[in-house]
């Protein structure tokens, strides 16, 4: 991960300057990086059904680019170089775009330490 930010001319995660985050999708022996849309220089539009707080972040990037290329796996791994905000964890972004490419189990490791969770079907609001 800190190989890809320097790569990208990004700061150390968690860094005094540092505003960006970087996430690191393993998936059927592929690796996606993706990186929040404030700080990519390859924006991609997110087609994946996820709420619009988390459409913007890396995750959602990394999790766009595996849609694109046709991959599918029952096992993923996460890495984030910061801990899920809210709106990806808690309320389930994450959960959302591993559902929807057949993910059941995803192990996710951020600085706070590792999870893995069973993928569930994602719950949606009632109007």
């Amino acid at each position: 991960m800190a190989e890809y930010r320097q790569h990208l001319g990004l700061p150390p995660a968690d860094s005094e300057n540092d505003g960006s985050t970087i996430a690191k999708l393993e998936i059927n022996g592929q690796t996606f990086f993706g990186i929040n849309s404030s700080s990519n220089p390859y924006r991609r539009q997110i087609t994946l059904k996820v709420n619009i707080i988390s459409k913007t972040h890396a995750e959602a990037d990394a999790f766009q680019q595996a849609l694109e290329a046709g991959i599918k796996a029952a096992k993923a791994r996460l890495i984030v170089d910061r801990d899920l905000c809210r709106a990806c964890g808690l309320q389930g972004a994450v959960n959302s775009m591993a559902y929807q490419l057949g993910i059941e189990e995803l192990e996710i490791i951020t600085p706070s330490g590792s999870q893995t969770i069973k993928v569930t079907v994602p719950k949606t609001r009632s109007k």
